[in-house]
């Protein structure tokens, strides 16, 4: 068997089957993709929710809740609490397959008549405004967040509390404006940043304390832009950067984005793992073109933040958690296996085209079915009955296709139409890896949400919030703040925002300066810090030391402080990083980044 090359039938580019992609096939049974990587991660990601919250009311219990979806729309939406019970059964809901229609319009009725969440998740206590997250306490706007407390504004903490502004944070306490980083304590702007303390403004530093403005140091103390103090010149210089004052602070984001812009970076983030690519990789092994890829990833393609001891698997976007054989799936976590074009869901085995299926097997085309097994749109069968049916539907899928707005056909083996998605493509997962503007959303013939009509006045601008932190009156917490932004942007900008009560106290524990965006537009801001999901194929950067300016960046060569293996001459090294050629860091590949910061 050999590679093939094919036209993507949504971007129409050409992209790769390669030989031991069609074995993956083969072996879970299922056609080879008509949509290319990046495409298929994208239309996986617009089937869930990102961060958009509404007031609705519980059509069971009726009490006012937080919803992930927007009022007045098709869906009956139930509070966590109602979803969970056992007041009502899922299987009332079911309905014979009509095989006069194709499959994906009957999937979308029944989304329409089985009650939906309002808000995912389990354990959460007086976190009434977090969602998708498991055993978090004290929360406020925390997303994708497990065994977490006393934080707000934050996506994938774990095991982590006393956060604010954060990105993927493990086993940190008092972190602020933090990113894909471990075990940090008092750190304020850390990114790639892993086992440090009492620092602020570090990229890809590790293991060290009291630093300010650093990038790529490892096991170091007392620096200040990368240069050695002693620590009596360090703390006289820290009683100028003050980043209690919001005029000092902006001065601090320039120069470090300047040494940032300065100094190499690897082309790709990458921790004790064997034959891989991609980015963002840790404790892995035999994965290829995989991202946010962490603790414990064996044999997977296509990985699109994932982790806890995945195995075997393509094509996964927000899954893992020993879970096997998975194949375009959409947060499916927990023991899963041979899950394939599903979205959410946990402990479940043996499923197609479901959604939120929870220790369950053997379900074709089902929503929301706990402890269920041989279904089939919501509808229970005998073992052999279910089998017979669901050959059948597969063929039927096939003969009779679904069509989207575009002419982009869905067989069987495509997921979910993005067209048919329970959410507007400006709330979902996906906006702000694949961002699209209003028109280019609609001409996909996708739903778009306009902002809902604001209901407050803005008391307060931005540009009259006090400068320094200790200047900030508890009356703060009365006033509503507008973004500097004022919705101009294309990051969901709320125009204003409100400071709460631990917010504040962590500010001035911290010693931080008031922000001055909204929340939607600080976490479309600090994402800015990490690439996309796209790979390319670049040359090391790493140049003659005579030369000046650098011919292949356009800027002033970095000088190396160490010999590195090619001499004087060009490194001949090439890699595929996430780093788009027009970006403008210096990329090195591992061996030139080793010589000289490891």
């Amino acid at each position: 068997m050999s590679s093939e090359r094919r036209q993507c039938q949504n971007c129409k580019k050409g992209f790769a089957i390669e030989p031991e992609d069609f074995q993956f096939y083969e072996k879970i049974q299922v056609p080879p993709p008509t949509w290319c990587p990046s495409c298929r991660n994208m239309r996986r990601m617009a089937w869930r929710e990102e961060r958009s919250l509404y007031r609705d009311t519980c059509k069971m219990c009726g009490k006012s809740i937080v919803s992930i979806h927007a009022p007045g729309g098709p869906f009956t939406i139930y509070c966590r609490e109602c979803f969970r019970s056992d007041k009502w059964d899922p299987l009332d809901y079911g309905r014979d397959y009509d095989f006069s229609k194709p499959f994906f319009k009957q999937y979308r009725e029944l989304m329409e008549a089985v009650p939906r969440p309002a808000l995912t998740g389990s354990n959460i206590v007086n976190s009434p405004f977090s969602h998708a997250s498991e055993s978090v306490k004290n929360c406020y706007l925390t997303f994708w967040s497990y065994f977490s407390e006393d934080s707000q504004y934050c996506y994938a903490l774990l095991l982590s509390r006393n956060a604010v502004d954060c990105y993927v944070a493990d086993n940190s306490d008092h972190v602020y404006e933090s990113l894909h980083s471990n075990r940090l304590y008092k750190v304020r702007f850390g990114y790639f940043s892993d086992d440090c303390l009492e620092s602020s403004f570090l990229f890809n530093c590790v293991g060290c304390s009291d630093c300010f403005g650093c990038v790529n140091l490892r096991k170091q103390k007392h620096c200040l832009w990368n240069e050695q103090l002693s620590k009596e010149e360090y703390k006289k210089q820290m009683e100028y950067w003050d980043l209690g004052s919001y005029t000092r602070l902006e001065e601090a984001k320039k120069k470090f984005r300047e040494l940032y812009l300065s100094t190499p970076h690897r082309y790709a983030h990458v921790v004790n793992a064997h034959n891989v690519t991609g980015d963002i990789i840790r404790d892995a092994k035999n994965c290829q073109i995989c991202f946010s890829a962490l603790d414990g990833v064996e044999n997977c393609k296509y990985l699109y933040f994932g982790g806890l001891n995945l195995k075997d698997s393509y094509d996964v976007s927000g899954g893992g958690d020993t879970s096997e054989l998975l194949y375009e799936i959409f947060g499916v976590t927990g023991n899963a296996q041979r899950c394939f074009f599903s979205a959410g869901g946990s402990n479940s085995r043996d499923i197609m085209y479901c959604d939120w299926a929870e220790n369950s097997s053997n379900l074709f085309g089902c929503i929301s079915l706990r402890h269920k097994q041989h279904c089939i749109l919501n509808k229970q069968y005998s073992k052999d009955e279910y089998e017979k049916r669901k050959a059948k539907i597969i063929e039927h899928m096939n003969a009779m296709p679904y069509v989207d707005k575009k002419g982009r056909v869905y067989k069987f083996g495509e997921f979910f139409p993005t067209e048919i998605s329970a959410y507007a493509y400006n709330e979902v997962f996906g906006f702000p890896w694949y961002p699209k503007n209003k028109e280019e959303v609609l001409a996909e013939g996708w739903e778009w949400r306009e902002p809902q009509e604001r209901a407050y006045t803005i008391t307060l601008r931005p540009n009259d919030l006090p400068d320094h932190i200790r200047n900030a009156k508890d009356s703060i917490l009365n006033e509503i703040i507008g973004c500097v932004h004022m919705g101009t942007c294309n990051e969901q900008c709320s125009t204003a925002f409100r400071i709460t009560r631990e917010e504040l106290q962590f500010y001035r524990e911290m010693n931080i300066a008031l922000p001055r965006l909204c929340p939607a537009c600080r976490y479309a801001q600090r994402l800015q810090w990490r690439n996309g999901y796209t790979l390319f194929k670049r040359k090391c950067m790493c140049s003659d030391l005579s030369r000046s300016p650098d011919s292949r960046s356009g800027q002033a060569a970095y000088q190396n402080t160490t010999p590195h293996f090619h001499g004087e001459k060009l490194c001949p090294n090439e890699f595929e990083t996430t780093f788009a050629p027009e970006k403008p860091e210096i990329i090195y590949c591992d061996a030139c980044y080793k010589a000289e910061f490891l």
